[in-house]
């Protein structure tokens, strides 16, 4: 198996070339942005599907007539940065690959496949999944309430928990890559299996400080996603 020394990359003279598709992806991106901020009336009721699922007679309120139009700024911006990330990512592979062997050519095309499909699978997650779980539990504790939630405070609470589960979902990623370069083997698994456990709590403990049960769910998601990363890493061989 051949090694990948991923820091040569920091020393090819491609800087003028990196500067020039930064300028050409900040172009898109702006493009992008309008193209999302003039369609956001027809992307808006997908956004609050899942509030409007769980909460059918409860309107989302915004305090001031300002205020809805920053949001619609802000959240447009961010789903133009996530549509068009893509786009960035590919352009730089582009550049690189001119200064890659060919075998670390074929390791990165499927380090930005996998990653770009763990990535949507992570949106779709936190989507359908993990947005209508937390708004259940949130929503419960404050029944005894009435609840008169701010549109901006939902739609950055939807983005973060997407944002959130595509970051997570990047997990496995990296530990095929650390298991690539046999720093992690099955054997060492094996033999500091309760120093593994104790690392996948403790990162769950960082995501979710307050919530035992978070933490411990958590916990089970590393396991599950360190057992894929040994299928991910055949993959990158």
């Amino acid at each position: 198996m051949s090694k990948v020394n991923l820091p040569n990359i920091l020393e090819f003279g491609i800087l003028s070339k990196l500067r020039k598709e930064l300028i050409i992806y900040l172009l898109f991106l702006f493009i992008s942005w309008l193209c999302v901020f003039f369609l956001f009336p027809k992307i808006f009721p997908y956004l609050l599907f899942p509030y409007f699922h769980l909460l059918r007679e409860k309107s989302l309120v915004f305090i001031s007539l300002e205020e809805a139009l920053f949001v619609v700024l802000r959240a447009s911006f961010y789903i133009a940065l996530a549509l068009t990330l893509p786009f960035l990512i590919i352009r730089i592979f582009r550049v690189l690959s001119e200064e890659l062997y060919e075998y670390e050519r074929r390791l990165f095309k499927k380090l930005l496949f996998l990653s770009v499909s763990l990535a949507g699978l992570g949106i779709i997650f936190g989507y359908f999944l993990l947005t209508p779980f937390f708004l259940k539990i949130f929503l419960y504790f404050g029944k005894n309430f009435e609840n008169n939630l701010r549109l901006s405070a939902f739609l950055f609470f939807l983005l973060k928990v997407v944002l959130f589960s595509s970051l997570i979902f990047q997990m496995p990623l990296l530990f095929a890559l650390l298991i690539r370069e046999e720093i992690i083997t099955e054997d060492l698994y094996r033999r500091k299996k309760i120093y593994f456990w104790a690392g996948f709590y403790m990162l769950s403990f960082l995501f979710s400080p307050a919530d035992f049960f978070g933490q411990i769910l958590l916990t089970l998601f590393f396991y599950l996603f360190f057992k894929l990363s040994f299928l991910l890493a055949r993959f990158l061989k």
